[in-house]
């Protein structure tokens, strides 16, 4: 009895040795990531500040469609909070649970991220001239929004693009390995019956 319980508290030690060691490797590469996670989350918290100011000056200034202004005044919003949600995330968990806040402001974005680029495309083309009536639409407010879709739809199929050539890549590299590995098997086996035949 005395020697299982040596070992298993043996066993314990080394778990929690292998845990110390991920934890500090996780540790490590925050500290190298952050930098780079705080870049992004500014800037994109400037782009949805932007689009939040720019959406609040386009309210009633486009007949053409008054939804493309509460798009970007939506969006705008949710995306400041998300980001700001995001970025205090690990200062906040101990004492709340912002995994319900995080999911509905990320599900809020997503809705308004289709509406608006139905809102958009649909309302493509405008007139930017106040003396078109119901045509028209504050030309600001529709190019940041419809550059902002565009952008973010360009860099999504970007994405696609290269995760559908590393794919083909990777199976292709699958392929001709398996194909030298059967080659080499063929080899190894003509040699063994050459072998046999000489015995």
């Amino acid at each position: 009895m005395n020697g299982s319980g040596q070992e298993s508290e043996a066993e314990a030690l080394g778990t929690r040795r292998k845990e110390t060691k991920n934890q500090d490797v996780i540790r490590k590469l925050k500290k190298k990531l952050l930098p780079g996670v705080k870049y992004t989350l500014l800037l994109s918290m400037v782009v949805y500040l932007a689009m939040f100011i720019i959406g609040v000056l386009g309210v009633k200034r486009c007949p053409k469609d008054e939804n493309i202004p509460l798009f970007l005044c939506m969006t705008g919003f949710v995306g400041v909070a998300s980001k700001i949600v995001t970025y205090l995330r690990d200062r906040i968990i101990p004492y709340f649970k912002i995994k319900y806040m995080e999911s509905a402001l990320y599900t809020t974005e997503f809705v308004f991220f289709v509406l608006g680029t139905y809102w958009v495309f649909r309302a493509y083309k405008p007139s930017f001239n106040p003396a078109d009536g119901s045509k028209y639409c504050q030309k600001t407010a529709f190019m940041f929004a419809f550059i902002y879709l565009a952008a973010y739809y360009g860099i999504l199929v970007l994405i696609i693009l290269l995760l559908l050539c590393t794919c083909c890549c990777m199976c292709m590299g699958l392929g001709i390995l398996n194909k030298l590995v059967d080659d080499e098997v063929d080899t190894l086996e003509a040699q063994g019956s050459v072998e046999t035949e000489a015995k």
